[in-house]
């Protein structure tokens, strides 16, 4: 969180990093855990997350799971144009040469936005057992 990383970095270490494609929205895909044996995972959602997270919350409700015990990060508010515009390219288009440069260029703009994403989610989850 101390320095920006460079774009070989977020290929390396971030799973599906400009990787997902459209037949995986909407689908549950676990990416690891965090530093507090939480599992993390991601979900495209395309352009209706509280739809999504409602209906998450209804079938974990439906199946006896309580849905408290999942935390829903949206990080919508650290997509820019470069990165929409780079994903369109890669994903829709199959411009992948055109499209990952803009992609991480994009998100290495972003990147201050990420951190705080995920500072506000560590605080959040403080005191919250595992």
């Amino acid at each position: 969180m101390d320095r920006r990383p460079t774009t070989v970095e977020f290929y390396r270490v971030i799973p599906y990093y400009d990787r997902i494609t459209r037949g995986e929205h909407g689908k549950i895909i676990k990416i690891g855990t965090d530093s507090r044996g939480n599992e993390v995972c991601i979900m495209g959602r395309r352009n209706s997350p509280q739809a999504v997270i409602s209906a998450i919350k209804e079938f974990s409700r439906l199946n006896g799971i309580d849905p408290e015990q999942y935390y829903f990060v949206n990080v919508v508010q650290l997509y820019n144009l470069l990165m929409v515009a780079g994903g369109f390219s890669s994903r829709a288009m199959g411009w992948v040469n055109l499209g990952r440069p803009l992609v991480s260029f994009g998100t290495r703009l972003s990147f201050g936005v990420l951190v705080r994403i995920v500072q506000k989610t560590l605080k959040d989850l403080e005191g919250k057992p595992v």
